[in-house]
């Protein structure tokens, strides 16, 4: 969508000339995020179970025992009426951002922002200060110890890096895997898109602009930002770093909702892999908005790696990886949309007719962009 029109100044030894170039928002569809309960049956074959595999590897021997069932939630593992949920989840650059994008790099989960989590603690602290009384101590003496002792924290976090300094060459194989699955970049609906951002370059072309309607993402094709059994001390909560966030002890405080007092979804907090929700499609929805609470965010408690904004100097940018919403890729392809809908006196409830018998789920994370092109090194002012 076009929003408006920038002005750069172009000077020479002959004199200075006012330059243009359209600014346009739109929405990428930067990251695909899968949920499954079992590595063999991954919902996008090839890239992910590739990238599974290794991760189980690496969870494995960081954990020194194989993972076995903990993360399944298969209907042999569950009675009817059993309310949690516990999921396994990755998320992979999608390969439909080669379309605009000059290059990609191999992107891998890492402990960088992990190391940088204590940096965190006062806002964290903040956070608490305005929480309802009594709510600190009801979250125990552990995590005040924590919150109150950086040195505490910190030994904590140096003690997960000193583990996972020996899993380096499985976890640098991760993207060498997942873009090895190039040719099955067309299964599960990325076709689709990848012809619909196709049909985008095209008509910006046949107007004369070029790519000049298209900002280029910030996501890498292939690149492993998340894998939850790589990161399986935290996501499994065995070393409880959720507990220190105000979300996390207070229900309803962030929910996974459109609506400020009611939800039949599930929290964002604590992102872990464990939700109560007895619905397959909102367990899975939940899930993805908790990954994507993770890896869009620096500085988190969690191995990934982070979303962040490239910001190429071609490019003067006004919004980058904004707004976030949502899309089915698997089963049912859909829009985009916002999860958290209040659907409590509806006939049809969300998902509802969208499951599969293996309860697994692949989502598309899309964020917003808005751009426009360089014309000069000096610019001067956007309008609007």
């Amino acid at each position: 969508m076009v929003t408006g029109v920038c002005f750069f100044l172009r000077c020479t030894p002959f004199g200075c000339t006012v330059e243009t170039s359209i600014r346009v928002s739109h929405y990428m569809p930067d990251v695909v995020v899968s949920t499954y309960n079992d590595q063999y049956i991954h919902p996008w074959r090839d890239v992910g179970r590739a990238v599974s595999s290794i991760g189980d590897r690496i969870g494995a021997s960081i954990l020194g025992s194989p993972l076995d069932a903990t993360a399944n939630t298969s209907a042999k593992r569950r009675g009817a009426a059993e309310p949690v949920t516990m999921k396994t989840v990755d998320a992979i650059g999608n390969p439909a951002v080669l379309i605009n994008n000059s290059g990609t790099r191999m992107v891998v989960p890492g402990i960088t922002e992990l190391m940088s989590f204590p940096s965190t603690l006062p806002d964290i602290l903040a956070e608490w200060a305005v929480a309802p009384v009594g709510l600190m101590q009801q979250a125990g003496e552990g995590v005040i110890n924590l919150l109150t002792n950086p040195s505490a924290l910190m030994n904590t976090v140096t003690g997960v890096a000193n583990l996972m300094g020996n899993v380096g060459p499985d976890m640098s194989s991760m993207g060498p895997a997942a873009s090895g699955g190039m040719d099955s970049a067309s299964q599960g609906g990325f076709q689709e898109q990848l012809g619909q951002l196709r049909g985008m370059l095209e008509g910006a072309a046949d107007a004369g602009g070029g790519n000049d309607f298209l900002c280029p993402s910030s996501a890498d094709a292939f690149g492993v930002y998340f894998s939850s059994d790589v990161d399986s001390l935290f996501w499994r909560s065995m070393i409880p770093l959720e507990l220190l966030y105000v979300g996390s002890w207070f229900p309803g405080y962030k929910e996974v909702s459109q609506t400020p007092v009611f939800s039949t979804w599930g929290s964002k907090y604590p992102r872990i892999g464990e939700v109560v929700q007895q619905h397959p499609v909102k367990a899975s929805a939940v899930l993805a908005e908790r990954s994507a609470q993770i890896i869009l965010k620096p500085s988190q408690p969690h191995i990934y790696a982070h979303l962040r904004p490239k910001s190429p100097h071609s490019y003067v940018w006004f919004a980058q990886v904004a707004d976030p919403k949502w899309s089915m890729v698997h089963p049912y392809p859909s829009g985009c949309h916002t999860f958290g809908a209040n659907d409590s006196v509806a006939l049809l409830g969300y998902g509802d007719y969208r499951n599969t018998p293996n309860n697994s789920f692949v989502w598309n994370l899309w964020t917003r962009y808005e751009c426009c092109r360089r014309r000069t090194e000096i610019f001067l002012f956007a309008v609007p």
